[in-house]
């Protein structure tokens, strides 16, 4: 009797310990819940993301290249595999210029390739130009001359050529920039915009192509009046806003960025798409200086490399989920597209013809010239290529809820009856997650891709493939485990 009274204490206690310990370890294993109700759509159609693929310079000082038909074949069967959707062209009108006059099959030769890509996918071009002799800021005056050629250079590339897929022209890249052609002149810059408008209906281009504006390069919310004005002042010319951003990887990771770049898209007509026009990561906060120092490092360690403006971080598996962090911060501060600098390392140059502004997928002349191995595929190519390829236009974005982690990001799109949910984990542990849907209408079978350091499973020189299967009711909750620093696409989409 003595012994039977002494346990039962002891079994109260054990069984407490159990259930403490069960308990915690649930807490442990769900602290994020993402929900998404099939029903609940954001009011505007997703016009898709995408990448910067401007001519190549392909004069590199000591070497002239060209890009062989071996090359343009690799570049589109690994933008096939991307599927971008959209597809930013900048050139310098000046360029195609004799002795005063527009000649526009001079350089043709170095865009029609990228032209020719775009026209036989489908996929929508914001075709522009860099602004140099389209306006003298120092006489504060514009140059209407070279707006005429630009105009008649749209209209030679959209009646002549018949490149249909230019949908959108932006006129000066990132004119409230010092390092821009306007000089930060705001009415410089409208005045310029609003000649080449005149000049677009004067052509009869104004059906087929829109303006894209302002353009602006921003760090904080403080350039919202670039918005708003040109809204004003160019009335329904724009067809599509947009900005660009090059946030420090502090001001992401933390979330500030969607509260920042929200503040544009409030100053924008609610009616009319507004994308991020480009993006990439630059380490300006000095939360960062540490990635700044080890960036400078390795950029001054290649030969090749602008030290002044190259990100050495595209080798890194890192920059793939940095991306994708500000994607999801995009899509859900109500942007309706997302494209980032840039495609190839081929393309420009900084400090001297040799010294490339590193920041592609890969260095298309990485054989030729700039070593081998810089030719292949970069890891964030794969995390950028989930979020193309499997969130295409004219999909609706689905309204989440996404509580108890702040590490833990979610969006999803539906595309017909088809759906897209991605989930992103920026801590450096495992994360469990429950996933909690309603009126998701499918078969419930998703294709399951992960993006996580060590564990690409890629094929061939470009592609990555699903590690498996997931399914999903119309109604009910999944949990899912996600790796450190991982990118997670679900998706119904071929």
């Amino acid at each position: 009797m003595q012994r039977e009274h002494n346990s039962l204490p002891g079994l109260i206690i054990l069984t407490f310990l159990i259930l403490a310990f069960y308990g915690n370890s649930c807490i442990a294993q769900t602290r994020a819940t993402v929900s998404i109700n099939g029903n609940s759509l954001m009011p505007n159609k997703y016009l898709g993301n995408g990448v910067q693929w401007d001519p190549y310079q392909l004069d590199y000082g000591a070497v002239t290249l060209e890009i062989d038909d071996q090359d343009w074949k690799k570049l589109y069967d690994r933008l096939d595999f991307m599927r971008p959707q959209v597809i930013r062209v900048m050139i310098n009108t000046t360029s195609s210029l004799n002795n005063g006059k527009l000649d526009p099959q001079k350089n043709l030769s170095n865009l029609k390739p990228i032209l020719d890509y775009c026209q036989s996918r489908k996929v929508s071009v914001t075709f522009g130009d860099w602004g140099g002799g389209m306006v003298d800021s120092s006489a504060n005056l514009i140059n209407k001359e070279n707006l005429e050629f630009a105009a008649e250079y749209l209209d030679f590339l959209v009646n002549e050529q018949g490149y249909s897929c230019i949908k959108y022209y932006n006129l000066i890249n990132e004119p409230n920039g010092f390092w821009s052609a306007a000089d930060g002149n705001y009415e410089l810059w409208r005045d310029a915009a609003v000649y080449f408008q005149q000049s677009l209906e004067r052509l009869k281009l104004v059906n087929k192509v829109q303006i894209m504006a302002p353009d602006i390069a921003i760090w904080t919310a403080d350039k919202t009046d670039w918005v708003s004005r040109s809204a004003k002042d160019l009335k329904g010319a724009i067809g599509l806003f947009d900005i660009h951003t090059y946030p420090s990887k502090i001001t992401v990771n933390s979330g500030e960025y969607e509260k920042i770049i929200k503040e544009y898209r409030k100053a924008a007509p609610a009616n009319v798409p507004m994308i991020m026009g480009e993006i990439g990561f630059k380490f300006v906060e000095d939360e960062d200086s540490i990635y700044q120092k080890e960036n400078l490092r390795r950029a001054a360690s290649k030969p090749y490399a602008s030290v002044e403006d190259s990100q050495m971080y595209v080798y890194d598996h890192s920059y793939g989920i940095d991306m994708a962090d500000a994607l999801f911060q995009t899509i859900n501060a109500g942007y309706s597209g997302c494209v980032v600098w840039m495609l190839d390392d081929a393309m420009h140059s900084k400090e001297s013809p040799e010294k490339l502004k590193v920041w592609g997928f890969w260095n298309i002349l990485g054989e030729e010239y700039f070593g081998e191995s810089e030719e292949s595929v970069r890891p964030w190519f794969y995390a950028w290529s989930l979020l193309t390829k499997y969130m295409p236009s004219g999909s609706r974005v689905l309204k989440m809820g996404n509580t108890g982690d702040k590490e833990i990001k979610a969006v999803a799109l539906r595309y017909g009856n088809a759906y897209t949910i991605a989930l992103l984990n920026i801590a450096d542990e495992d994360k469990d997650v429950q996933l909690s849907t309603k009126n998701i209408q499918t078969s419930g079978k998703f294709q399951k891709f992960t993006y996580a350091k060590g564990n690409l499973q890629t094929s061939g020189d470009h592609e990555l493939l699903a590690d498996g299967y997931l399914k999903i009711n119309e109604s009910g909750i999944e949990h899912m485990s996600l790796k450190p620093g991982s990118l997670t696409v679900l998706t119904t989409l071929k």
